[in-house]
C-alpha cells in the first residue's frame, strides 16, 4: 500500500514523532511504501498516487485537517482538546481516503497511533518487548474515540542497585529510551526518576561541591544500599540525566520536580556541602537515619530553606520543567516522642514548601508523597494535613493504596473531598518475585474509579520490571474506567503475551499460579513477622526460633498447605513449556522462582515450627535436607538466567561507559545488605545456600543439646562466609548449573516431600 504521511510543519515535536512511529510500524507491519510530506506540503502539492493519506493531528495544528474540518467535510472530533482524548478515524472524501490521528495534545497523537496498531493490525507491547502479528493495515470504518479515566498515569523509577533488569539506575540511553517508547506505548503520561542526585549539588553549589573523582568511595554512614559510591561518572550521569529527560519531554510527558528536604536516602548531603555550608541539622528523636549525609536540614533557619530549594531549582534549570512539583516531607523520620510536636514539624514542612511553589510556580501541582503518611502518620494527623493544603495546588500522592494497614486512604479524608492519586506500591527492593493482594486492590481501584477527586493511577515499586503481570494490571487500569476481575486480566494478558500455541496452557497455569501469588504482599496484619519479603535471603535475619512464636509458625505453615499440590503440577508442567520464545522464557523462569521461593519459605517456617515443638532431631533433619536441596534448584534456576546474573549486570555497565575500577565491592554492598537481597545467582550461591547450611547446623546442633539459639552467636559464626563473597571476585563466581527443566521437575518432586 501507499501511503502518505502528514505531519504539522509547525507544532510540537511529539507529532512528528508520532508521524514517524506510525511509518516505521506500517512498514514493519505490512511493508507499506511510505511518503512524509509537512500539511505545508500536502497543500501545496497533494499526493495523488497514494492509496492513503494519513494525518497527524488535530485541526489546531495540522492545516490539512483544519482545512477539511472547517469546510465541513469532517464531523466534529468528539475530543476534549488539551487532553489525553484522542480520535482515530476513516473517512473518504473527493476519492481519496484519510486516516486521521487527532489527538487531544500532543502525546495523545502518539498514544492514537499505538492504539490503531493494536486495535486494527494485531499488536502489543511489553516492556520487553512487542508483539507484531498482523499483516494488514486497515484503512475503512473506524472512528473511536477513547478517553482516559485519569488525568495522571505514572511511574516512578527508584535508586537501589543490583541486577539490570530491575534497577533503572543501571540504564543506557537506548535502555531509556526504549522505556520511554513504551511509556506511551500504555497510554502513560508521567514518571519520576528519582534514581539519585546526578550533580545537582554541583550546579546548585558549584562553588562549595566540586565533582568527585570517578574512584572515590562515597562517605557513607555504612555499607549497604547508602554506599552511593559512583559506578559511572557523575559528569556522564547528568549528561544523561538531560538526554534521558530531553527524550522524554520531545514526547510531551510529565516529570515532577523533587523539591523541599530531600536530603533522604539517594540524594544525600555531600560531605563538602556539610564542611564548608555547616548547615544545621533537625535533630531526631529515635537512633534511626543519623548519618549526617542522610540527615534533614534544620528548616527552623531560613538559609537551609532556601539552600533545598536551590537543589531544585538547578535541576529545573538544568534538566527539568517546573510543571509539577513532588516532595517527600520529613519522611519516615520522627523528630519527638510526642506526637502532637512531631506533627506540628512535620505539616510545618508541607507549609515551607507549599507555600514556596506556590509563590514561585503558581500553576504547578504538588504532589504530597504518602509514604511518610502511611507509615508514620496517624489517619487523624494526615487529616490535619489535608486540611491545611489547598486543593487547587496540593494533590495528595498515595503509591501505597493497596496496603493492608488500617491506615490508608480510605481514612484520610479525601475520598471526595480532596484531590489525590492512587498508587500500587507491589514491593520493597527485595520483592522482584511475582506476588500482590489482588483482591484488596481491585476492590481498592473501584473507589478510586468512583471517586471524581481521584486525578490520578501510578504504579510505584521500589523496582522496575519486577513482576510483568503487575506492570500490565496497572497500565489496563490506569486508563480504563472498567475493572476487571483477575481471572479477565489473567487472559488479555496471555492472549498478548504468549504464541498462539501456548496461550491455553499457560492461562490455566497463571490461573492456578494466581493463589499462590496472594500468599505473599509487601504490605502484611502480621505483628511478629512483617514479612514483606521472601526469608530465604534472609534467613539469619528473618529467622527467630522463639517458643512463644510457636503457634505463630504453624500459622504460617498452614498457609502453604492448600496449595502445595498445585505448585508440585505447576513446576511439572512448566518443565514442558518450550522456551525458544524470550518473553515466555522470562515469565517461566519468574513463575518458577515465585513457586520455589514460596516452599523454601514454608519449609523454613516449618523448621521453626518443630524446633520450638521439641520435636524429634530426626524430623528437623529431614526439613532441613529439603529445604537445602530445593535451594540448590533455585540457585540453578537463577544461573541459568541472564536476568538474575551480577556478572552480567556488571558488563552491561561496562558496555555504557568507564565504570569505577572500585565499583565491585559498593556492586555487593548494595545487592546483599539486609534489605536489598533478592532473587540473585551469586547472591544464592555464595550466601543464601551457605549461611542456610550454617544455620540449619546449629539448629541440629542445638536440637540436641536443648539449647536456645542465639542469633548473635550465629551471626558471628558466619562471618567468614560473607567474608568470602565479598573476597571471590563475581568473575569467578562460576555458573554450573542444570537446565531449567530438571531444576523444575527435582524441585517439584523436593516440594512433594515437605510433609506441611
Amino acid at each position: 500500500m501507499k501511503i502518505t504521511v502528514v505531519r504539522p510543519a509547525v507544532a510540537h515535536s511529539a507529532y512528528g514523532i508520532a508521524a514517524d512511529t506510525f511509518a516505521e510500524l506500517a512498514i514493519k507491519v505490512s511493508g507499506a511504501e511510505i511518503t512524509a510530506l509537512t500539511d505545508d506540503e500536502y497543500l501545496a502539492k497533494g499526493a495523488k498516487d497514494s492509496e492513503l493519506v494519513v494525518l497527524v493531528g488535530n485541526d489546531a495544528v495540522n492545516s490539512v485537517v483544519a482545512d477539511l474540518y472547517l469546510s465541513m467535510r469532517l464531523e466534529p472530533f468528539g475530543i476534549r482538546y488539551c487532553t489525553d482524548d484522542y480520535l482515530l478515524r476513516t473517512v473518504e472524501l473527493d476519492g481519496t481516503k484519510y486516516l486521521i490521528f487527532a489527538g487531544g495534545r500532543p502525546r495523545s497523537a502518539i498514544y492514537a497511533v499505538y492504539r490503531y496498531f493494536e486495535l486494527f493490525c494485531d499488536c502489543r507491547w511489553f516492556w520487553d518487548g512487542d508483539r507484531l502479528t498482523g499483516t494488514e493495515l486497515k484503512a475503512e470504518g473506524i472512528d473511536l474515540v477513547e478517553s482516559p479515566r485519569f488525568d495522571y498515569r505514572g511511574l516512578r523509577y527508584f535508586a537501589h542497585r543490583s541486577l539490570h533488569r530491575f534497577q533503572a539506575e543501571h540504564w543506557s540511553l537506548e535502555d531509556w529510551q526504549r522505556e520511554i517508547d513504551w511509556i506511551l506505548k500504555k497510554r502513560l503520561n508521567m514518571f519520576m526518576l528519582r534514581i539519585g542526585m546526578d550533580d545537582v549539588w554541583q550546579k546548585a553549589f558549584p562553588e562549595l561541591v566540586p565533582y568527585p573523582p570517578l574512584d572515590e568511595e562515597f562517605p557513607s554512614v555504612d555499607k549497604d544500599y547508602n554506599d552511593r559510591s559512583l559506578f559511572w561518572s557523575l559528569q556522564y550521569r547528568g549528561e544523561l540525566r538531560k538526554k534521558i529527560l530531553q527524550y522524554a519531554f520531545e514526547r510531551d510527558l510529565i516529570h515532577p520536580e523533587d523539591c523541599g528536604t530531600m536530603t533522604h536516602w539517594y540524594s544525600q548531603t555531600p560531605l563538602e556541602f556539610l564542611e564548608k555550608a555547616k548547615p544545621s541539622i533537625l535533630p531526631l528523636s529515635v537512633s534511626q537515619y543519623n548519618g549526617e549525609s542522610n540527615m534533614v536540614w534544620d528548616v527552623r533557619d531560613r538559609k537551609n530553606v532556601d539552600n533545598y530549594f536551590k537543589l531544585t531549582e538547578a535541576h529545573v534549570k538544568a534538566y527539568g520543567k517546573p510543571e509539577m512539583f513532588h516532595t517527600i516531607g520529613l519522611g519516615e523520620r520522627m523528630y519527638s516522642k510526642d506526637r502532637e510536636v512531631n506533627k506540628r514539624m512535620k505539616l510545618y514542612v508541607y507549609h515551607l514548601i507549599s507555600n514556596h511553589i506556590k509563590e514561585k510556580y503558581p500553576n504547578a501541582p504538588l504532589l504530597i508523597a504518602s509514604w511518610d503518611l502511611w507509615m508514620r502518620f496517624t489517619p487523624e494527623e494526615v487529616q490535619a494535613l489535608v486540611a491545611d493544603l489547598d486543593p487547587s495546588q496540593a494533590i495528595i500522592f498515595d503509591y501505597t493504596s493497596e496496603t493492608l494497614r488500617k491506615n490508608n486512604f480510605t481514612q484520610w479524608g479525601v475520598i471526595n473531598k480532596f484531590p489525590w492519586i492512587f498508587g500500587l506500591f507491589s514491593g520493597y527492593e527485595a520483592n522482584s518475585e511475582i506476588r500482590g493482594a489482588y483482591s484488596t486492590a481491585n476492590e481498592r481501584i473501584e473507589i478510586a474509579k468512583a471517586d471524581p477527586m481521584c486525578k490520578g493511577f501510578v504504579f510505584w515499586p521500589e523496582l522496575s520490571h519486577g513482576d510483568t503481570f503487575a506492570i500490565e494490571y496497572f497500565a489496563d487500569n490506569a486508563w480504563s474506567s472498567e475493572t476487571l476481575p483477575i481471572s479477565e486480566h489473567i487472559e488479555k494478558y496471555c492472549k498478548d503475551r504468549y504464541p498462539a500455541k501456548l496461550c491455553e496452557e499457560l492461562t490455566a497455569i497463571w490461573k492456578d499460579f494466581m493463589p499462590i501469588v496472594e500468599l505473599t504482599n509487601w504490605s502484611t496484619t502480621d505483628k511478629i513477622h512483617p514479612h514483606g519479603y521472601d526469608i530465604f535471603p534472609y534467613i539469619m535475619e528473618k529467622t527467630e526460633f522463639k517458643p512463644e512464636y510457636r503457634e505463630h509458625y504453624e500459622n504460617k505453615v498452614a498457609v502453604f498447605v492448600p496449595h502445595q499440590d498445585m505448585a508440585i503440577d505447576i513446576l511439572r508442567r512448566l518443565a514442558n513449556i518450550p522456551l525458544d520464545d524470550e518473553m515466555t522464557r522470562r515469565d517461566v523462569y519468574d513463575i518458577a522462582r515465585t513457586v520455589v521461593g514460596r516452599y523454601i519459605n514454608s519449609a523454613i517456617f516449618k523448621l521453626e515450627a518443630l524446633f520450638t515443638a521439641g520435636a524429634p532431631i530426626e524430623e528437623m533433619e529431614k526439613i532441613c535436607d529439603v529445604a537445602v536441596k530445593l535451594m540448590e534448584e533455585m540457585t540453578d534456576i537463577l544461573g541459568t538466567h541472564e536476568d538474575f546474573s551480577l556478572l552480567d549486570s556488571l558488563n552491561a555497565l561496562k558496555a555504557v561507559t568507564e565504570v569505577n575500577p572500585n565499583f565491585e565491592r559498593t556492586f555487593k554492598n548494595n545487592a546483599s545488605n539486609t534489605y536489598c537481597r533478592s532473587y540473585i545467582y551469586e547472591n544464592a550461591a555464595y550466601l543464601y545456600l551457605p549461611e542456610m547450611k550454617a544455620l540449619f547446623a546449629e539448629i541440629k546442633r542445638l536440637a540436641a543439646s536443648g539449647e536456645a539459639y542465639d542469633r548473635k552467636k550465629t551471626m558471628k559464626d558466619i562471618e567468614p562466609i560473607r567474608a568470602s563473597y565479598y573476597d571471590t571476585p563475581i568473575a569467578e563466581m562460576k555458573r554450573d548449573c542444570k537446565s531449567l527443566s530438571e531444576c523444575l521437575l527435582s524441585a517439584a518432586r523436593l516440594i512433594g516431600e515437605i510433609s506441611l
